[in-house]
């Protein structure tokens, strides 16, 4: 039986067997590229529901299970039909709040798969997966999804009890454990125990309710002390386990999950944000004596980190994806040095085809960095991003929940082999926040979204898209598109609320009070998928008879250069990482082509409909 979407909850099943009869459901998530009945990524558990029958007709439902599965295997019934079976879907009760929409269905699906990775984990606490032997509170997961999560659903409530649970398990000796409930008796790694700060400090900015701060102070707080005791001699937190970038793809798994970024930036990347939020957290409670204590600690660990991981000019000690996002998002790097790290997160990102490379510490914050640092236009090329490693790959794949690994089916179908590959697991749907932010637009500038900003930013493949968000004040609505040489943007400001509207193309904010707001202006952008861009080869560009043109005009005796063949299988991206200067060239040739491609089919649909009005006097002639 498939139900067509992977989902967290139980299956009821209608029969009429006979006494004795015995029906076995087995779970499983996904089938193998050969059609069968794949249970393996739920590893040891067994999820099988056994039934006896009594002869009459019978509705079995199990009441003290529950299983993460889209499809069933039914074996002890002769006979079946669709209708005998229902999948009982189980979440905690939380209210519906939030919903992207756009133009491109790949991106819907992706969001429907962000949804649903929430609904199959928030169940009393929020696990990391539904499916196999684990189904832990992993504090990670949980923080660096908070935001996306609070989006989509009323979250207050589930937070701030699972944050109760939190600080009962958490001290000032020991820390914050990885798991809660604690039952790893594992403590204190940055990132995941960052969750007693981070997730406090986001559902106040969310809901405005500065009580879940008040609840939460002395754990928060606490985590802080604790990283601190940890901290030798030069103010840094350089010792202990730490899960790093866990899961990047820029480090050898045989080696650990951990990537390539060093572990201890990372630590004090995430003591640093987390400081900065306590002190914040202190000036909202009115505590203006710890306000100035962690305003201290933060500026003295500041200054040591960056004399430990920065040289005099600008190199970071890990020249990765996740070191340069943190350095940029966390606002870490010194401001003369800001420009260079974006240029190193700009070159990594070619090396590595246009692609990411990020774990579940870099990943949140990748497509927020670039789009705040001037380099949209890469977040966005970044997002619908459609082969491996990216959001859209797992769509192709035919996903309806978010993987725990970029390539948890590879390409040819078969399977991650690692025994850790959860077909539902949402860390990485974290992008959602950046698409209701960024390309939505729409961002809280004080708690409760009393005052919002509404700035969306453009995506070639996205012709429209847009948010309503239920605040605390009531419903959040923007919505833009760009199509037909003309923007409309659609705004809707709550009662008592006001807003901050940046237009695209146009300079300045419009101070926007409660009511509804519309903009319709001309433009020359076009936001429809262009044929050539910095992911088509070389060899690909060479094929037009203008990019040969252009070359020979704009770089002469660059083509007879006989080691050009070995490079004919590499993108444009990639060349731009080995010669940067060649740059502006490159995006030359790459724009004029897109140009002439826009003229034939321009061309083309003008032919078409001079032919189409010819028809009818053809047709009267005869």
């Amino acid at each position: 039986m498939d139900f067509g979407q992977n989902l967290t909850g139980a299956a009821e099943i209608r029969v009429h067997g006979k006494k004795g009869q015995k029906i076995v459901i087995r779970h499983a998530e996904v089938l193998d590229k050969d059609g069968n009945f794949y249970p393996d990524t739920l590893r040891q558990a067994k999820s099988i529901d056994t039934y006896i029958c009594s002869g009459e007709e019978q509705t079995f439902l199990p009441h003290f299970t529950f299983h993460g599965f889209r499809y069933l295997c039914v074996e002890g019934l002769d006979e079946l039909s669709t209708d005998q079976f229902t999948a009982c879907v189980m979440h905690s009760d939380m209210e519906k709040t939030g919903t992207f929409f756009c133009s491109n269905p790949k991106v819907n699906q992706l969001q429907s798969n962000i949804s649903w990775g929430q609904r199959g984990n928030f169940l009393d606490i929020p696990t990391d997966c539904p499916q196999r032997d684990e189904r832990l509170g992993w504090t990670g997961d949980a923080q660096i999804f908070s935001w996306t999560a609070a989006f989509h659903r009323n979250t207050a409530l589930f937070f701030s009890k699972w944050m109760r649970d939190v600080a009962a398990e958490s001290s000032l000796e020991k820390g914050v454990p990885h798991v809660v409930p604690d039952i790893l008796g594992q403590y204190s790694s940055s990132a995941w125990s960052d969750v007693a700060v981070i997730v406090p400090w986001v559902v106040y900015q969310i809901y405005g309710d500065k009580g879940i701060l008040e609840e939460s102070w002395k754990c928060m707080h606490e985590w802080v002390d604790y990283i601190r005791s940890q901290c030798g001699e030069n103010g840094l937190w350089q010792s202990g386990f730490q899960y790093g970038d866990w899961l990047a793809l820029d480090k050898e798994e045989s080696a650990d999950r951990t990537g390539a970024t060093d572990k201890y930036f990372i630590a004090n990347a995430y003591y640093l944000y987390v400081t900065d939020l306590v002190k914040r957290t202190a000036e909202v409670l009115g505590l203006g004596e710890a306000a100035k204590v962690y305003q201290e600690l933060y500026d003295n660990t500041l200054e040591a980190f960056r004399q430990e991981y920065y040289t005099n000019t600008g190199r970071i000690v890990s020249e990765t994806q996740t070191g340069a996002v943190l350095s940029l998002y966390f606002d870490l790097a010194r401001e003369k040095d800001r420009e260079r790290i974006l240029q190193t997160l700009r070159t990594n990102i070619e090396n590595h085809k246009n692609h990411l490379a990020t774990g579940f510490v870099g990943t949140p914050y990748l497509c927020h960095a670039l789009s705040e640092n001037g380099a949209h236009d890469l977040a966005a090329a970044l997002f619908m991003k459609e082969d491996y490693p990216s959001w859209l790959y797992a769509v192709n794949k035919g996903a309806t929940t978010i993987w725990e690994r970029w390539n948890s089916i590879l390409p040819d179908g078969s399977f991650d082999v690692s025994g850790m590959n959860s077909l539902n697991h949402y860390a990485y749907g974290s992008i959602g926040d950046w698409m209701y932010r960024k390309v939505a637009g729409v961002s809280q500038l004080e708690p409760g979204y009393k005052r919002f900003r509404v700035q969306p930013m453009f995506v070639k493949g996205i012709e429209e898209a847009g948010i309503e968000f239920e605040s605390v004040y009531g419903k959040i609505l923007s919505q833009w598109s760009c199509r037909d040489g003309k923007i409309r943007v659609h705004v809707e400001v709550p009662a008592n609320t006001s807003a901050e509207i940046w237009l695209p193309e146009k300079d300045g904010a419009i101070k926007a009070g409660s009511g509804i707001h519309e903009y319709e202006y001309e433009t020359e952008t076009s936001l429809a998928f262009e044929r050539f861009s910095m992911d088509s080869t070389l060899g690909e560009i060479l094929a037009e008879p203008l990019a040969v043109e252009m070359f020979n005009q704009m770089a002469p005796g660059m083509l007879e250069n006989p080691m050009l063949a070995m490079a004919h299988q590499m993108t444009m991206a990639e060349l731009c990482a080995q010669v940067a200067e060649a740059k502006p060239l490159y995006e030359a040739v790459i724009g004029a082509l897109n140009q002439q491609e826009i003229a034939d089919a321009n061309a083309k649909s003008k032919k078409c409909n001079k032919m189409m009005r010819a028809l009818p006097l053809a047709a009267a002639a005869k």
